[in-house]
């Protein structure tokens, strides 16, 4: 096991490289793409991963499980956020983040993993956190092993000592500077499309506030447009004066019949006709006519009697109006009042 997590990233690029001369990865890995590496990665979780890369996963790909599973959660993964992936196995980028690499190491099958921090026995602090001290004192050790003995004087191989201990330190210093410089330019060079995707995005959700926002306001609008017209506007009515109906206020209390909410159809054609001596079977068809209490009433339109609401019209057939219609009307009529037509 590494005991750095630079050791690590290194062997899992190696074994990445070893393998692909050897040619024993998958054809997916070969020449990655962003697509292809989510794929791959698809591929990986249905083989059955043990419970250590699984965490990896769901922290890569969906941290705060906001899917149902996993598998779902890398189908609709942006592969543009990928890229970082793909620039690792390109070797692109050196200074990845440690989670690409844990993802990779699954990918590639490295072992043993997952990388952990190894603690010496002594006082459990990790490798990677030795004081500088201790670290000079054995690049100390190790020049004063290198340096030949020589005669002169124990103080001048002391400064020399030093000498080439500060020297080190210098151009540690100095390398430590360029590889930050290096990598801090690998690494903006990375994420730059994975920003400009969050750029697009923010944009794009202001866009959408914007429209929403005017949507609403045009939407308030029209509902106080509606409730003005339907409960503030006064509503017309009519009723019916014996013959007809009539436009009147709906607060009119003055009318001998029910006041009803206009209807503009029936105000304009429903008629009660007075003359049904005028009524011939040319009119099948057109009228209709209501018997209550064996009186005979016929109208224009069909519907419900104007006073009786409760009964309906009915369709005047031949029968009808050759019983109570036309010519034979006015003559019983006339036989009523005893009037006798000419011979």
């Amino acid at each position: 096991m590494p005991t750095t997590f630079a050791k690590f990233k290194e062997e899992v690029f190696a074994l990445y490289q070893a393998k692909k001369i050897r040619q024993e990865l998958d054809d997916l890995l070969v020449n990655p793409s962003p697509a292809k590496l989510r794929d791959y990665c698809l591929i990986r979780l249905s083989e059955g991963l043990p419970p250590e890369d699984i965490e990896v996963f769901q922290k890569f790909f969906d941290p705060l499980k906001r899917e149902k599973n996993l598998e779902e959660a890398i189908t609709k993964y942006n592969t543009g956020y990928l890229k970082a992936l793909q620039k690792f196995a390109l070797n692109i980028t050196q200074d990845p983040e440690d989670r690409v690499v844990k993802l990779f190491a699954i990918l590639v099958d490295y072992q043993p993993r997952p990388f952990r921090f190894a603690y010496n026995n002594l006082d459990q602090t990790p490798l990677s956190d030795v004081p500088k001290e201790e670290e000079h004192s054995e690049v100390k050790e190790d020049i004063e092993n290198v340096l030949p003995a020589s005669s002169e004087p124990q103080a001048t191989t002391h400064d020399n000592v030093i000498l080439e201990e500060d020297q080190v330190e210098t151009m540690g210093i100095a390398d430590d500077k360029n590889d930050h410089i290096a990598t801090t330019e690998e690494s903006n060079e990375a994420n730059e499309p994975e920003n400009m995707e969050v750029l697009v995005q923010s944009s794009k959700k202001l866009i959408l506030n914007k429209y929403a926002l005017r949507f609403s306001g045009i939407a308030s609008l029209i509902i106080a447009i509606f409730f003005t017209v339907h409960y503030l506007t006064p509503e017309d009515c009519m009723c019916w004066n014996g013959e007809r109906y009539i436009q009147v206020d709906c607060q009119d209390k003055t009318q001998r019949y029910r006041v009803i909410g206009l209807d503009q159809d029936k105000l304009e054609h429903f008629r009660k006709i007075t003359r049904p001596d005028t009524l011939g079977l040319k009119d099948l068809g057109n009228i209709w006519y209501s018997k209550i209490d064996n009186e005979i009433e016929f109208f224009t339109a069909p519907g419900y009697h104007p006073i009786q609401t409760m009964r309906s019209l009915k369709a005047s057939t031949k029968h009808i109006f050759e019983t109570y219609a036309g010519q034979r009307i006015e003559n019983n009529q006339n036989k009523q009042y005893g009037i006798m037509q000419k011979q």
